[in-house]
């Protein structure tokens, strides 16, 4: 017997007018009142887990896309070659530019973006020159990193 059928049949034993009746009428509607408070906590549990499984997977994605620059700095960091972020040394020329623009829609306070290059294409990934696939695989991190951040 679940509890349900356990309330309903106390609610059919308790059907006087006596001040135990009315008493275990009380206590019968306060546990019909916890069980529907059980429930609903239980799906607001439910909820939160499908969100976390989403934000997880969301998360995991995003690290995938950092994959190629992850393995860009342990390449160098192999190499034992300095990577050149703030670092006064010789280093090699440019070898892909990345172009920034500011896009505007209809307000002109809320300023979109465009990010390319023209000398990479999408089938650079597995290119033999890894400034084309830092560069392809930085402008698809912020693609996707819009994309997750943008309003609703």
């Amino acid at each position: 017997m679940n509890d349900a059928e356990t309330l309903d049949r106390a609610r059919l034993l308790f059907v006087g007018d006596t001040q135990g009746d009315r008493l275990a009428r009380e206590v019968i509607q306060i546990a019909e009142r916890a069980a529907k408070k059980a429930a609903l906590w239980e799906e607001i549990a439910e909820q939160r887990e499908k969100e976390l499984a989403t934000l997880r997977a969301q998360r995991d994605d995003l690290w995938e896309q950092l994959t190629p620059l992850k393995d860009a700095v342990l390449f160098a960091r192999s190499q034992r070659r300095p990577m050149g972020i703030g670092q006064d040394f010789p280093r090699a020329p440019a070898c892909v530019s990345i172009q920034l623009g500011a896009e505007y829609g209809r307000e002109r306070d809320n300023a979109g973006f465009w990010i390319e290059s023209d000398e990479i294409a999408h089938t650079d990934s597995d290119s033999p020159n890894p400034c084309e696939r830092i560069a392809l695989a930085l402008i698809r991190l912020v693609y996707s990193v819009a994309e997750k951040v943008k309003p609703r």
